[in-house]
């Protein structure tokens, strides 16, 4: 039984090599390359509205219009909707199967109906379905502000997957997440590998270890400490949960190297912990949607800041040995 098993697994890994190093894809789905090494935050930049935007002629609002990269995607994604009516396979080689299917529904708030356009990718091994992921979506947010809530994407010739999640308010386009999906050959899941996050706050995960916030300083924060110490357990208090968690990083790496200097065989580093920890807090599933960035950043604040505030009190009490 042993053997068989091990036959079937290096028939299935020498199969994988067969189409692991390309993906070709079929051209009219593959999505738009841009986003593969789009820049979020010059993103936002490029795709800002200046305040007199509507006393401009036409002429000029066009040509601010162009300059945003998104407003140059969407057109693709819009006549990609229309053009997928059923299931289309857009990669069919050695056993594994691509396919994309649109699916459109109401979402019901207040008695009211709003529709919302998903393509989905579906990944299958021998008939199989393994994994599914949102590859693109078109909907409008009315649950907390008004705005047209767009994901978009591009299935690189490796297979690696991106997508870009933004919103279109009156003002501006902004970003709000950005993923980078790798194929896991082991078990053919799409595996997440990279997150970026872009909602009033900034900050970056590469999976599986590494969580880091790209704006702001603890010595610039709004908060008092005392108020630091409990936030992150506030669930409508994220940037002062961010905050939080920089605080008790900051409180850990002092104790982290208060404890070197009293015990030289303490062999720990920050850098360690922290790989430790995050890999505790990134298990929380990621986003699809626009609305749920806010919980999600909850989620990680909260679980990152515990675990470093249990680390801290163990070293607390090695210190008072």
């Amino acid at each position: 039984m042993k053997n068989l098993l091990l036959i079937e697994i290096v028939l299935f890994l020498s199969s994988f090599c067969c189409y692991g190093k390309q993906f070709d894809v079929i051209d009219n789905y593959k999505g738009n390359s841009i986003l593969e090494t789009i820049d979020i935050w010059e993103l936002e930049k490029d795709c800002q509205k200046p305040n007199d935007f509507w006393q401009l002629t036409n002429a000029e609002r066009e040509k601010i219009l162009e300059h945003c990269l998104v407003n140059q995607i969407a057109p693709y994604f819009d006549n990609l909707y229309e053009n997928i009516n059923n299931t289309v396979v857009i990669y069919d080689v050695h056993d594994l199967r691509f396919t994309i299917n649109k699916k459109i529904y109401n979402k019901v708030i207040n008695n009211k109906k709003y529709p919302v356009k998903e393509l989905h990718l579906s990944l299958f091994h021998k008939g199989n379905l393994k994994d599914k992921i949102i590859l693109a979506n078109s909907y409008y947010d009315v649950e907390s502000y008004y705005w047209l809530s767009s994901q978009y994407y591009y299935i690189a010739p490796n297979g690696d997957i991106y997508l870009l999640l933004v919103k279109d308010i009156n003002a501006s386009v902004k970003p709000i997440f950005w993923k980078h999906y790798q194929i896991n050959k082991e078990n053919l899941r799409l595996q997440l590998k990279g997150l970026l996050i872009d909602e009033g706050y900034k900050y970056q995960i590469i999976y599986p270890y590494k969580f880091e916030i790209l704006e702001g300083t603890l010595e610039k924060s709004k908060y008092n400490i005392d108020k630091l110490k409990t936030c992150y357990q506030e669930k409508y208090s994220t940037n002062c949960s961010i905050d939080s968690y920089r605080y008790y990083h900051n409180l850990l790496s002092q104790k982290v190297i208060s404890l070197k200097d009293k015990k030289t065989n303490f062999n720990e580093s920050i850098d360690k912990i922290d790989k430790q920890i995050n890999e505790i807090c990134l298990l929380i599933p990621a986003p699809n949607y626009s609305y749920e960035t806010e919980e999600f950043t909850y989620n990680i604040t909260k679980c990152l800041a515990e675990q470093l505030n249990n680390k801290i009190k163990k070293i607390d009490q090695i210190l008072l040995e």
